[in-house]
């Protein structure tokens, strides 16, 4: 019965340390932002942290994984084993994401020639591009 009471106490306690991460708007500097480009990553941020980052995070196995769910968790078992933090689970998302992204934004902007000039006027590179954004976009905390 002891058992059953530390493990709870340990799950609770695991859980509520646990910090939520949001999709929010980035602020740019002037000129830097690419409002299609924006919204596009924010939309998708938002469901990739509820269909996979939180359950990740959360370690509740969902009955029916989704293929990002399941990149994630195995990305993290290789590197980590099941010893990962949030720090850790962070790191893997930005990767993971990001390289989502940039085959999203690339496929638009190939087919949205006006998105594609206004990228061009800002970035040198799609390499560029995902850099900024990817740190502009971060899973991690930052310190404001």
């Amino acid at each position: 019965m002891r058992f059953i009471l530390l493990f709870l106490i340990a799950f609770l306690l695991s859980c509520s340390s646990i910090e939520k991460r949001e999709a929010v708007r980035a602020n740019h500097e002037k000129g830097m932002n690419l409002p299609a480009i924006d919204d596009m990553i924010v939309t998708h941020k938002k469901e990739y942290i509820e269909r996979c980052y939180m359950p990740v995070i959360k370690k509740i196995a969902s009955n029916s994984p989704r293929p990002c769910e399941t990149a994630l968790q195995q990305s993290l078992e290789r590197r980590y084993t099941m010893n990962f933090t949030q720090e850790h689970v962070d790191i893997v998302a930005d990767e993971l994401f990001f390289n989502d992204m940039r085959e999203r934004i690339v496929k638009r902007m190939r087919e949205e020639p006006s998105l594609r000039r206004a990228a061009s006027k800002r970035f040198s590179s799609i390499d560029e591009m995902m850099a900024y954004y990817q740190s502009m976009y971060t899973f991690r905390k930052t310190e404001h």
